[in-house]
């Protein structure tokens, strides 16, 4: 099955259940990342909770915290990866993982 066909984490991009024709891109955040946000002293829960701390926190600080918790940009088009582009943040040369600068 194609990645296209699978519903995906909004944080680290992993496959987290099949959708089919019915699949959404980074419309929740899986059980390991909500740990791992809470780990960065984040109480966030859900999409809009991440994408309104990405747009109301420092550049420096969401790029570092994006990092140590394994953010991974997806191949479509979606809200949370546009989010943390309109940051100033993309990924790093031939990956999907967050740049360093």
């Amino acid at each position: 099955m194609a990645h296209a066909d699978y519903h995906c984490c909004a944080v680290c991009d992993s496959k987290q259940e099949y959708g089919g024709d019915n699949s959404t891109t980074k419309e929740k955040i899986c059980p390991g990342c909500l740990k791992d946000l809470r780990r960065q002293d984040l109480s966030i829960l859900d999409v809009p909770e991440l994408i309104n701390w990405i747009r109301g926190t420092d550049i420096v600080k969401v790029r570092r915290i994006l990092r140590n918790i394994g953010f991974r940009f997806c191949f479509y088009s979606n809200d949370v990866d546009d989010a943390v582009r309109a940051k100033g943040i993309d990924m790093e040369s031939g990956s999907r993982v967050v740049a360093m600068k």
